[in-house]
């Protein structure tokens, strides 16, 4: 039987597993992504990715890896790379959390017309996106920057070190501010504004297309067959929804990471303007052609539970034992610890008692991610006109069951949850899978490769408890917001 290779890119590990058709696990690897943390944030080291990579790759048995006939890549958005005209990495690969890019977006927001730029981009300005950091590099590495002969996405990178052909995704390319999304082409009135010229972006491709078969020296590196078929991948959490059935109009994928993403499928571009909006949410092209997504998501959802969990100094063992009683006062938690949807968002604990103790906390944390994610699930339902059919939840904190119980209930739908763990790299492996004709289409790798876990069902009694602090989260979360901006303003004259 063909096996396939996915490989997942991600902001804290990256892992790569050896699938056959069926979407079973033969072998698997993983590793913590490169990575150098600064007061910003951190940057990506690229090419200590791909050396690791390519080391990991190499310790798979010779007889699994014989089966490969094809592989594919997923990875975070927003992060470029610099190339020089050999392909090599030559820049810096600022985080998609780093903050380095604050400055330039404040300096140049009132030049740049959101609501132009969503119609176009299907992006709200925020300065995590791809635009900012190539600002940041053209003003303080400038001459790296003129050096740089291509621009390309992680995945883009290691996709030419292994084929040898470099490219961009529609799906990644959503992500970067400056993709016009009605055309599939690269926004020249943006790159002018930024400095970049045309023939610097990498050519435009759909996810799940062949560029070429892995190169020679790479095969002979890792033990890879040489007749191997390396695939155009995507953004992580699309080739997740891949991996779940999500690519149709009223299938919907949580996905629950380092981030908690909501992608909600849709058959068509949405007409939406950004002014109509209470809060923003991107748009852009799937990982399946001629799909699209709304997104949104909280960028600390399984961050700010891991923050917690070690400034108590327990683990992942510790949510197990505790007990699945709502507290009587809930602690409301406001989860902006790597920012949110608006200019300096922070987090905040909120009703806090001195006799309240760990679980309380513990627990409080997990309801309030619930109700973060519920105000900004209807928010999209509602803009978009979303009919939910089916909810698919993937992610390490599907192991979580008081987080499942609550999330079901907050959201009052059943949630389906997979028996596979790594959605994105399974996802990745499926792309490459339909590439090379081993699957029809989406829906046959559907059938023939998702395997259900769990259902959760909404609890009735628990979501009427809930209920209540839900109302008060809503009610403060502007006020938070009020706080959080007057707290902006002061840092910022302080700063100066």
């Amino acid at each position: 039987m063909a096996c396939l290779l996915g490989i997942d890119i991600g902001t804290t590990n990256t892992k790569i597993i050896i699938f056959t058709e069926n979407g079973d696990i033969v072998e698997e690897r993983a590793f913590p992504t490169p990575f150098i943390s600064d007061e910003y944030g951190g940057c990506y080291q690229p090419q200590e990715v791909l050396n690791v990579l390519l080391e990991n790759l190499k310790s798979f048995s010779s007889g699994a890896k014989k089966e490969v006939v094809a592989l594919s890549i997923s990875s975070f958005a927003e992060v470029m790379v610099g190339l020089d005209k050999s392909l090599q990495p030559i820049t810096k690969s600022p985080a998609w959390f780093d903050t380095r890019t604050d400055t330039i977006f404040q300096e140049t927001k009132d030049t740049i017309k959101s609501d132009n730029i969503y119609r176009l981009t299907g992006l709200s300005p925020q300065s995590k996106y791809s635009l900012y950091k190539l600002l940041w590099h053209q003003k303080f590495e400038p001459e790296i920057f003129q050096s740089v002969c291509y621009w390309t996405s992680m995945s883009g990178y290691v996709l030419s070190a292994l084929s040898g052909v470099l490219s961009f995704d529609y799906s990644l390319a959503s992500r970067t501010m400056f993709f016009d999304q009605q055309n599939r082409q690269w926004s020249q009135e943006l790159l002018d504004n930024i400095g970049v010229p045309l023939e610097k972006m990498p050519k435009l491709t759909p996810s799940g297309i062949v560029l070429d078969t892995i190169q020679k020296n790479i095969a002979r590196l890792t033990g890879l067959p040489e007749n191997l078929q390396v695939v155009t991948g995507g953004h992580d959490h699309l080739c997740a929804a891949v991996a779940v059935g999500v690519f149709k109009q009223g299938q919907v994928l949580i996905s629950t990471g380092t981030t908690e993403n909501l992608t909600m499928a849709l058959d068509s571009i949405p007409q939406i303007n950004l002014s109509q909006l209470k809060r923003s949410f991107s748009w852009g092209h799937h990982a399946i052609p001629e799909r699209y997504y709304g997104m949104s998501g909280i960028y600390s959802g399984g961050y700010s539970l891991e923050w917690f969990l070690k400034l108590v100094n327990e683990n992942y063992q510790y949510l197990k034992k505790m007990s699945q009683e709502i507290p009587k006062e809930v602690s409301l938690f406001f989860p902006y610890l790597l920012g949110a949807d608006y200019d300096g968002a922070r987090g905040a604990f909120i009703n806090l008692e001195g006799q309240m103790e760990k679980a309380d906390l513990t627990k409080s944390l997990i309801i309030s991610l619930g109700f973060e994610y519920k105000d900004l699930w209807d928010i999209m339902a509602q803009n978009l006109n979303i009919q939910v059919e089916r909810v698919t939840n993937v992610g390490g904190g599907t192991q979580n069951d008081f987080w499942m119980k609550v999330k079901s209930a907050v959201l009052n739908e059943k949630i389906l949850v997979p028996q596979d763990k790594e959605g994105s790299c399974k996802g990745a492996a499926i792309l490459a899978g339909m590439a090379v004709g081993l699957y029809n289409d989406p829906e046959d790798a559907y059938r023939k490769t998702f395997h259900l876990a769990k259902i959760y069902e909404p609890g009735p009694e628990l979501r009427e408890s809930l209920l209540p602090w839900y109302r008060l989260y809503l009610e403060l979360r502007d006020d938070i917001r009020h706080l959080n901006e007057k707290m902006k303003i002061i840092q910022t004259k302080r700063r100066k």
